[in-house]
């Protein structure tokens, strides 16, 4: 195995140094210039900005805390950069990579910011210093080029990457650490925070791969499914961006629910929750009433026929109050899932109400005399009885093979009341005088081969045993959004890891930043509506800030940095064009209510390069790195 090239720069002449010295200071990080001015220090740059800095200093030092001050001040040093970049150019070509001519399409970067790693179809990962990009390693990948990268959680020496051959390889201080094989491309890998773990997906697969003992642990999910993101949080929560199945997206749902075995009812109901709800969204997105009217009929239906069959199954639940130590036992925790499935019904019946308030073509009756169903005990009481249940007690799912769902039985009744109240109340019209057409109600929801659910599994247990693994065939568990990913760089976690950007598509692109704490998760924090194709989302250091790189029409290239905090613009657009081929682009940009700064990179148009990646970097006041289709390019230092 071809070890990695180590460049040491030659030692520069005294004048050189002294000059490199000089940079450092008038260089130096805003953060760290804050910090120093908080504590008393000073420099002779401090000194000269003291009159500019000093309203700033005094509102940040009123007996606010170290954290406090220091998340101001990186927020400071963010808008200073985007105030910069609304009137001068600041893109500088990397001159290691001035004679590189293959395309940039991922760029990672250490826990500390220190390092930065980009992946390039030249076959080699380049490392650079982010201080300086200065380049201080580069790895050989074989006879394929790498498609994904990670460093390690908390060790940026140790640095991992996968290759479309299917080759896997570990270096720790530039060293060969480890290697693995696999007969299909790698999606997407991450190291484990705390064990020495690999998580890495190939087909149809994801696996843990213990790199130091070289163990692996494999768990598989839909025949034709695919895992295209893997992210491990410090506090022990796998992320995954799993393609939808289409083979086993109606089992157990519609008129299928009859021939579920009363032990899979759960997996039923609450997959036909999450199947209704996306639905009755992308109905909402279409702005066409009539097909609103329809879907909401079809929804009542369905979820009429599954709580009757819930009845009618209760009983032959096979359930025991313990099991022995030999059996096997798996425990689901669902309360994270109900609780964002209830979140979503509050948003749709939200959008429902708006809708029906501004439409009066609509007429919505709730009297229960004219209506030809109603909620009453068969659909809120009885079923609660089923959910009790199996809430109690162990569920025998084969020979010795037992299953527990953990969850509060409060949030099904919560739950079950919301969906009735929901198609009760808002429902446009009356229910079908028949029920034989149920089976052809639930159709295959036509989506894009990259549409991908976006889920959060615990890792808490997992300790090297192949039973904690989560199973990932449960793709209606703590479901976070569903959207289009390609490569790593379509999904952004802010560094807090409290939220999570990406984008989906209904009748335009829609880029979504939703919440990953436990007390709101999944719900939708900020959107952002746009025609062009995207290629990156980044989150900037102190998280109120995300950097979406598009791939727009003609020569025009440019990105958008969103602030999530604000409903109102943060900056005006810079040399946007007024080609009439971008008319309806600039139309879809004015209908947001929180609009950006629109980014031309860079300022002039003779010189514009595709974007393939945009990232910013996560040490403050450095700036954004984009990954371009010719070569590297550093943005705003």
């Amino acid at each position: 195995m071809v070890q990695p090239t180590t460049f040491t720069p030659p030692l520069p002449s005294p004048i050189v140094v002294i000059s490199d010295e000089k940079m450092l200071k008038i260089d130096r990080n805003i953060v760290y210039q804050l910090d120093n001015r908080e504590r008393g220090y000073r420099t002779r740059r401090i000194r000269r900005n003291a009159s500019m800095m000093s309203a700033t200093t005094t509102i940040i030092s009123g007996a606010c805390g170290e954290p406090v001050f220091r998340q101001l001040a990186v927020e400071l040093a963010e808008l200073a950069l985007m105030e910069r970049l609304k009137t001068a150019d600041l893109c500088e070509p990397i001159d290691d990579l001035a004679s590189e001519t293959e395309s940039v399409f991922n760029i990672e970067q250490s826990h500390n910011g220190l390092l930065t790693a980009t992946v390039q179809t030249n076959r080699s990962v380049n490392v650079f210093k982010t201080s300086s990009m200065q380049k201080v390693a580069k790895y050989p990948t074989g006879d394929r080029s790498v498609w994904t990268l990670a460093f390690h959680p908390t060790n940026e020496n140790i640095i991992a990457f996968g290759t479309l051959g299917g080759a896997v390889s570990v270096y720790v201080d530039n060293r060969l650490a480890g290697t693995l094989n696999e007969p299909e491309p790698i999606g997407s890998l991450c190291f484990h925070p705390t064990l020495n773990f690999l998580l890495l997906t190939s087909m149809n697969e994801v696996i843990f791969w213990d790199w130091v003992n070289n163990k692996t642990y494999t768990t598989g999910m839909y025949s034709d499914c695919k895992c295209r993101f893997l992210h491990v949080t410090q506090d022990l929560r796998l992320i995954t961006g799993i393609t939808q199945t289409k083979t086993h997206l109606m089992a157990g749902v519609g008129k299928n629910v009859e021939e579920v075995e009363p032990e899979y009812l759960m997996v039923s109901f609450l997959r036909s929750v999450s199947l209704m709800l996306d639905k009755l969204e992308l109905t909402l997105s279409t702005q066409v009433e009539y097909l609103l009217q329809l879907e909401m009929n079809k929804q009542c239906l369905i979820w009429i026929h599954l709580l009757q069959t819930i009845n009618r199954k209760r009983g032959e639940v096979r359930c025991c109050s313990t099991v022995s130590p030999a059996d096997k036992c798996t425990k689901s925790n669902l309360n994270l899932t109900l609780m964002s499935l209830i979140r979503k019904i509050d948003a749709l019946e939200d959008r429902l109400l708006t809708r029906n308030t501004h439409n009066t073509s609509i007429c919505i009756t709730t009297e229960i005399s004219q209506r030809l169903w109603s909620p009453g005990a068969v659909l809120l009481t009885q079923p609660l009885i089923y959910f009790r249940n199996i809430c109690q007690n162990y569920i025998c799912q084969g020979h010795k093979s037992y299953i527990k769902y953990i969850f509060d039985l409060s949030l099904v009744s919560e739950l079950l009341r919301k969906v009735c109240h929901m198609l009760y109340t808002l429902a446009p019209s009356e229910l079908p005088d028949t029920w034989d057409y149920i089976s052809q109600l639930y159709g295959r929801p036509l989506s894009p081969e990259k549409h991908c659910i976006l889920q959060a599994w615990d890792l808490e247990s997992f300790q090297g045993d192949v039973d904690d693994l989560p199973d990932f065939k449960e793709d209606w568990k703590n479901v976070i959004t569903i959207c289009l990913i390609n490569n790593d760089s379509n999904v952004a976690i802010s560094q807090c890891e409290q939220f999570i950007a990406s984008v989906r598509f209904r009748s335009v692109n829609e880029m979504e930043i939703r919440s990953l704490r436990r007390d709101n998760f999944g719900e939708l924090i900020y959107a952002f509506k746009f025609t062009a194709s995207f290629v990156s989302l980044s989150f900037s250091p102190s998280g109120r800030y995300v950097a979406v790189g598009l791939r727009c029409r003609r020569n025009l290239k440019y990105a958008y940095i969103l602030d999530k905090d604000t409903r109102w613009r943060i900056g005006v657009g810079c040399n946007v064009s007024n080609d009439s081929n971008d008319v309806s682009e600039t139309e879809t940009v004015s209908q947001n209510d929180r609009v950006g700064i629109r980014l031309c990179l860079p300022l002039d148009p003779d010189n514009y390069l595709e974007i393939n990646c945009i990232k910013w970097a996560s040490l403050p006041g450095y700036g954004l790195l984009l990954g371009l289709k010719s070569n590297f390019i550093q943005v705003c230092r």
